[in-house]
């Protein structure tokens, strides 16, 4: 997995297209409400006794909709700013991933603790990029309300615990603190393990070898091949130059690890 160049952040060039899909989709969601009148957000809300109606669906809309103009804005400024790096990170269909699963566990999350109420807005799913952007970036700098400097680590591990003190208090005043925190962890969890998906399968090996040396039971695996050929490697690269390393395929990056490792 290759890390990014954290001096492009907020650069328009540098906008990613999973990242101008999402900022399109939320804009133009926002503005067929307010302009044009469709009731999206009684359609779209997720009702927080969602699982005994069977609105299962609204746990995706939800995060398209918003309460206000500074409920929309401040999530997609996050969303621009820190989402082309980790759509890099990741690749595209990665980022999706990544975006859907923190904002659908955000839903739920949230639903856990609350009762006959809605929730709308993507915070949940941005919660779940900065979550990810900590994970692949803690030593990173940041500048909090654009002004003071904080590492990345310390950023989110800060947010984390004030969403939780205020999920505990109860506190909210309309904002779904569960959410954002479900969110983060999600975010946080889903690249982390990723991130360190190498150390995790040496781990699952050291403790099979463990287990059998133990047990004398012996674990089959299915071979993979060795190294890669020289037309692999040379479309590997080629593919890298094209669109980046976040579009290579599981397989491919497989290959690239195992020709670096030679």
């Amino acid at each position: 997995m290759e890390y990014k160049d954290l001096n492009q952040i907020g650069n328009v060039r540098g906008i990613t297209p999973a990242v101008k899909y999402l900022l399109f989709l939320n804009i133009a969601i926002f503005l067929l409400e307010r302009w044009f009148g469709v009731p999206l957000e009684r359609i779209f809300a997720l009702p927080s006794e969602w699982f005994s109606t069977g609105q299962f669906w609204q746990l995706f809309t939800y995060m398209f909709v918003h309460g206000s103009f500074s409920h929309i804005f401040m999530n997609l400024l996050m969303l621009y700013f820190i989402g082309p790096t980790v759509e890099q990170t990741l690749g595209s269909y990665r980022f999706f991933i990544l975006y859907y699963l923190s904002g659908i566990i955000g839903g739920i999350g949230w639903a856990l603790l609350a009762s006959h109420s809605y929730c709308v807005g993507a915070s949940g799913a941005i919660m779940g990029i900065l979550g990810a952007f900590g994970a692949f970036y803690p030593n990173s700098t940041v500048y909090l309300w654009f002004v003071i400097p904080i590492k990345t680590a310390w950023l989110v591990a800060g947010l984390i615990i004030w969403e939780l003190f205020e999920t505990i208090a109860g506190s909210s005043g309309g904002v779904a603190n569960a959410a954002h925190l479900a969110g983060a962890i999600a975010g946080f969890s889903y690249a982390f393990t990723l991130k360190n998906s190498n150390r995790i399968q040496n781990f699952e090996t050291r403790f099979r070898n463990l287990f059998s040396s133990a047990t004398g039971t012996s674990f089959s695996s299915k071979k993979k091949n060795d190294l890669p050929t020289p037309n692999e490697m040379d479309a590997i690269l080629d593919k890298i130059g094209k669109q980046g390393i976040g579009a290579l395929t599981d397989r491919e990056r497989e290959l690239l690890r195992k020709a670096t490792q030679r």
